[in-house]
């Protein structure tokens, strides 16, 4: 079965380089960080666990690739972690917007092994238990990163592009609370005092 380290090992020799010469500047093989300006990249890669590879059948080396954009001027609600030089490190779950990356593969010769249906998914990239085909997963993750990745962190580091979005979420809070920040961040005074207001009204 291969292990953790032998994946990282090919994250390191594969994927690293393309990340650091590509806006995230603290790379730290599965952990990922880019500063620019107010917006924080954030990609994470993460095996998807016994857990699951039980109740769906994938493996449990198996990756998943996610990414996100947090936004430093939302009023965090939550302690957020920072580096040693003060730059703040937030999960991929804390992020504001966020995405996965999908698998161009074609991986049905491993999935059809599936019983469920449904599980037959483009967001996980399937390991082989002998690590037969990491190296393959490695160059696709890379490929995907530069064509698709890359592409939607420069798109959301456009504040004006990411408020559309986030206005495009269904009405909840979260979504209220981040359109705020963002109206005010923008000085856009008509949508700051709308959302505030229907943040109010959600507060009770």
């Amino acid at each position: 079965m291969i292990g953790s380290a032998e994946i990282n090992k090919v994250i390191r020799e594969i994927i690293t380089p393309v990340l650091k010469q590509n806006g995230l500047t603290k790379v730290q093989t599965r952990n990922n960080w880019g500063w620019h300006n107010d917006c924080i990249w954030v990609l994470h890669i993460r095996s998807v666990g016994n857990y699951f590879s039980l109740i769906t059948g994938w493996t449990p080396s198996s990756i998943v690739v996610e990414i996100g954009i947090y936004y430093a001027f939302i009023l965090s609600e939550q302690d957020i972690k920072a580096d040693n030089k003060a730059r703040l490190l937030p999960k991929v779950h804390e992020c504001h917007i966020r995405t996965e990356l999908t698998c161009s593969l074609d991986q049905s010769n491993y999935t059809k092994c599936l019983e469920n249906p449904t599980e037959k998914r483009t967001d996980i990239w399937w390991i082989e238990p002998d690590g037969s085909n990491i190296e393959v997963v490695g160059a696709n993750i890379r490929d995907v990163f530069l064509e698709h990745g890359l592409s939607w962190f420069e798109k959301f580091t456009d504040l004006r592009e990411a408020f559309s979005k986030i206005e495009e979420e269904n009405n909840s809070y979260n979504k209220f609370y981040k359109a705020k920040y963002f109206a005010q961040h923008i000085n856009d005074l008509d949508k700051f005092k709308e959302y505030s207001m229907m943040l109010e009204e959600c507060r009770g």
